[in-house]
């Protein structure tokens, strides 16, 4: 006869639950990540890869526009709309490095007005850095019906 047939109770199963008041997050394996990428200095040549002639006194700068960018790439988003599950995580913003997240349209406003030439040298400071561009269709911008390909980094 069986003493108890929950898996929860009984002597053998034993189970401690413990509270942190630490902040906590689903995609805390981008801190491994974020730690290479500081190392190799992404941070320098994003700002020398990326144009910014934006005057908005509220502006979120481009680098925290492109890392918003890497986190979204890295946590398996395929559209730009992808980067609102991460805008809502708190501990995101610390883990990046960013005072606060870029909503997909701004990154889409942003990333959309660059002309050729800005990303033939994003592309080849990028390039130089150790990231190749890809004509991946990871974030496809649809426009009347027939998409575009955008450029995407991914890690070598």
């Amino acid at each position: 006869m069986q003493s108890n047939g929950s898996a929860f109770g009984g002597s053998a199963t034993s189970l401690e639950v413990r509270y942190t008041g630490k902040p906590v997050s689903g995609w805390g394996g981008l801190e491994a990540v974020m730690r290479y990428l500081e190392k190799r200095g992404v941070r320098q040549v994003l700002a020398q890869a990326l144009p910014d002639g934006r005057t908005s006194p509220n502006q979120i700068p481009v680098l925290d526009m492109a890392l918003a960018l890497f986190a979204t790439v890295l946590t398996g988003g395929r559209r730009f709309a992808h980067l609102e599950r991460l805008r809502s995580d708190e501990v995101l913003p610390a883990i990046l490095g960013v005072q606060r997240m870029p909503s997909a349209m701004t990154l889409t406003r942003y990333f959309g007005g660059l002309v050729r030439s800005q990303i033939e040298h994003l592309s080849e400071v990028l390039s130089q850095f150790g990231l190749r561009r890809l004509r991946a269709p990871a974030l496809e911008l649809p426009r009347f019906g027939r998409r575009r390909w955008a450029a995407v980094t991914s890690l070598c």
